[in-house]
């Protein structure tokens, strides 16, 4: 099962939560001298260090002109374990396929850009090109220092780490410290990834122990996990929630630990406005190749997957055709279930291939719907509650005459009602 199946994520309005939960501005890089920076910047932030190795200066890899603001959108791509001869997983990437995807990033009009440069840009004191790419590897593989850590040396790219404490022993498949200050030398930033990498079933336990005992985990997980890495490379500020899981107890206690930002494994590009809190991340998984692709693609909008098309993410324009059979929800609907099932009866379309038919659903990207074939109908309900107010669905299926045929709805969420 995908690593991101066991995700909950608080999507909540963006107004509200960024109100909420945006940290001071950040002081601009002044190892990034050279690129405009907007001038409001009143608290420190850590700066990457002195010695930035093979990384080019921003202006080099900075492709097009830098652009208002709430032009920008950045993909931030998610990693974790690399090898060429074993076997491939959703966690494992071929080493090839990722120098593969550094030259298509390279072949493409995208900039790479740095954790520091990225927080300046979603803080407001700096701006960038209108796409850009941000690298990202979870965990503390040995592999990111021998296999990944030369490909991005070798093209310059500066990458992000996010480390789990529990997993920096040097043995087995992890890294070491050399091996980390080394990166770090050389266009690596580190962010923690809490302290043994906890699942929803961990946290969920301390949970059901009360309220203290919950937020003494969280202490541990998060905050006591940022203490250990500040004492052994430097200050550190961002957050990777492990398999995206958060909820409202950890989003209130992470600026209290110093972090001004942490990131799920939602995909979707980053904007201005995004929930800093809750930042969007396309894990790239050495099963599935469309997740870098999808990353790459810039032609359409999207929050968190979202393909959307209308004013709204999760929105579709005012004169899309309805679809030509049933449906559940109902366009243009509103529910009041956050975990809704979604389906549809495809008895009406004439030679219709079962075996072909895709769903997309805004939030969640591709997913995997139950089809009956017999009875020509497409199932899926959400793995949890979904918060995004608007949400639109996108059906594709091919005929047995090889005819292709494409059908998309949109309905609401009551965002009033209290979760299932």
């Amino acid at each position: 099962m995908r690593h991101y199946i066991y995700l909950l994520i608080l999507v909540m309005s963006q107004t509200v939560m960024g109100q909420m939960f945006d940290p001071p501005p950040l002081n601009p890089d002044p190892m990034l001298a050279g690129t405009p920076v907007m001038e409001s910047a009143t608290a420190a932030v850590p700066s990457r260090p002195e010695n930035t190795g093979g990384v080019l200066p921003p202006m080099q890899r900075f492709k097009k002109p830098l652009v208002a603001r709430e032009k920008t959108r950045v993909a931030v791509l998610g990693y974790h374990n690399f090898s060429e001869t074993k076997p491939v997983t959703e966690m494992l990437l071929r080493t090839s396929e990722l120098r593969s995807q550094m030259e298509a990033i390279r072949n493409s009009p995208y900039s790479v850009i740095s954790m520091q440069e990225f927080l300046e840009w979603r803080f407001g004191t700096r701006l960038l090109p209108e796409e850009c790419i941000l690298i990202t590897l979870d965990d503390g593989w040995k592999s990111v220092y021998t296999d990944a850590y030369p490909i991005f040396k070798e093209y310059g790219y500066p990458f992000h780490l996010f480390l789990y404490t529990d997993y920096l022993h040097g043995k087995g498949e992890s890294m070491n410290h050399d091996m980390i200050r080394e990166m770090l030398q050389n266009g690596a930033s580190i962010g923690s990834h809490s302290h043994t990498h906890p699942y929803p079933s961990d946290w969920n336990k301390h949970r059901a122990l009360g309220e203290d005992a919950y937020y003494e985990f969280i202490d541990k997980e998060i905050g006591e996990s940022k203490v250990k890495l500040d004492k052994l490379f430097g200050t550190v500020n961002t957050y990777c929630y492990p398999g995206g899981f958060n909820d409202q107890e950890m989003l209130s206690r992470l600026p209290s630990y110093g972090y001004v930002a942490a990131f799920t494994v939602i995909p979707g590009k980053a904007t201005s406005t995004e929930i800093p809190f809750q930042i969007h991340r396309y894990m790239v998984f050495g099963t599935d190749p469309s997740i870098f692709n999808n990353a790459m693609d810039f032609s359409v909008a999207e929050v968190g997957s979202a393909i959307s098309t209308g004013s709204q993410p999760g929105t579709l324009p005012k004169n899309t055709a309805k679809p030509p059979f049933a449906v559940t929800p109902q366009p243009d609907s509103t529910v009041s279930c956050t975990i809704p099932a979604i389906t549809a009866q495809l008895s009406s379309v004439p030679g219709i291939n079962m075996s072909t038919v895709r769903m997309r659903v805004s939030s969640f990207g591709h997913v995997r719907p139950t089809i009956n074939t017999a009875e020509r109908t497409v199932t899926w309900t959400p793995p949890c509650r979904i918060y995004m107010p608007n949400i639109s669905v996108h059906l594709t299926w091919e005929t047995t005459d090889g005819a292709k045929g494409h059908a998309e709805w949109s309905f609401s969420i009551d965002r009033s009602v209290t979760a299932e």
